[in-house]
């Protein structure tokens, strides 16, 4: 992923929204950004266990999920999936569970908090609507950058995800297990 730093984005940009630092970070990567993609999710998460299972060139997929503090609306096995299916990362209006194993994945998870349980599935929710929550505007189709400092979202790319960025190299997770006898 090509250098950022939301401070420096916000210095040199008028036209950058800002969110409340409302969220705590999760996941490997403290720092992603991508393509927004929004999905209403109250307390059941079937419309983001859809979403995720997209192939993805490095999307954010941004959840309002109303602050509920009841269920979680993302664990590890979702979080593994989203990773493997090129999500960048998540910004969640509500919870994630099994943080200790999300904090091991190569995806970027900023969230309000962690509660251990489950969501319900009902099949309700909605994809690509326009969301507000911590005093920004998320949209279908703009960015999102999220780094320690913060997140930023603005309406058009600042940074050009088409450039060969990583020099040739293939992206991979090395996951070692170490059986005690």
């Amino acid at each position: 992923m090509r250098t950022f730093n939301t401070a420096d984005i916000c210095d040199e940009n008028d036209d950058v929204q800002i969110a409340e630092p409302i969220f705590k970070s999760f996941g490997e990567n403290k720092k992603f950004h991508g393509r927004i993609r929004t999905v209403t999710a109250i307390e059941d998460n079937s419309y983001i266990k859809k979403l995720i299972e997209e192939k993805v060139d490095g999307d954010v997929m941004v959840i309002d999920g109303k602050g509920s503090t009841k269920c979680a609306l993302l664990g590890d096995n979702l979080a593994m999936k989203a990773f493997e299916n090129g999500w960048q990362g998540f910004v969640i209006n509500g919870c994630i569970r099994d943080s200790d194993i999300i904090n091991k994945i190569s995806i970027g998870i900023k969230a309000i908090n962690t509660v251990p349980i489950k969501s319900v599935k009902n099949n309700i929710g909605d994809y690509s609507k326009n969301l507000n929550f911590a005093s920004v505007d998320f949209k279908e189709g703009e960015y999102i950058y999220s780094d320690s400092d913060g997140i930023i979202v603005l309406e058009k790319p600042l940074i050009n995800d088409t450039e060969d960025i990583n020099e040739g190299l293939v992206p991979f997770k090395i996951i070692t297990f170490t059986k005690f006898y």
